[in-house]
């Protein structure tokens, strides 16, 4: 069963989105512990991250409802684009704060709750009522692959040559 062009697409955004999502889960933190030793300032950043599926979800929910949800997925993307390209100036520069990093990782977890919640609502409109339980389980296996088993591991090398 073929799901067709516009889900294809929608599939490769949510899982490279996915992919930049895990390599940060790792990644912010073990930046961190360059910055400082403190355990609970490390886990602080990880906490930053995964907060805004806690406390904004379901206002991610009624903005993906409100607004354009494609337009609002690549504004959201492109947005942090941008800031992970600010972020990797200030590593380069060396002038990395803890401060910067739990900012960073509270909006890298507010673009991808916003993202993931506006990728599955948009799903009616990408495919058939008939395809969208196959269509919805492809999605979320991405999602999951993406974000808890390849992301994490590449963050994982990536910080570690950035640190060495």
């Amino acid at each position: 069963m073929t799901l067709g062009r516009s889900y294809r697409r929608l599939w490769t955004a949510t899982a490279a989105s996915n992919l930049a999502d895990g390599v940060f889960q790792v990644a912010l933190p073990l930046t961190a512990v360059g910055i400082t030793r403190s355990p609970a300032q490390v886990a602080g950043v990880t906490i930053a991250a995964r907060l805004p599926w806690l406390t904004f979800a379901l206002y991610a929910g009624a903005l993906a409802d409100r607004l354009d949800r494609r337009r609002t997925m690549i504004a959201v993307d492109v947005g942090r684009v941008v800031l992970i390209g600010m972020l990797a100036a200030v590593v380069a520069l060396q002038a990395e704060q803890l401060w910067v990093l739990y900012v960073v990782a509270l909006a890298l977890g507010i673009g991808e709750t916003i993202f993931d919640t506006a990728a599955q609502s948009v799903m009616p409109m990408v495919v058939g009522r008939d395809q969208l339980s196959s269509a919805n389980s492809r999605l979320f296996a991405a999602e999951i692959a993406m974000n808890r088993f390849v992301g994490p591991p590449i963050g994982g090398l990536l910080a570690g040559a950035a640190l060495a």
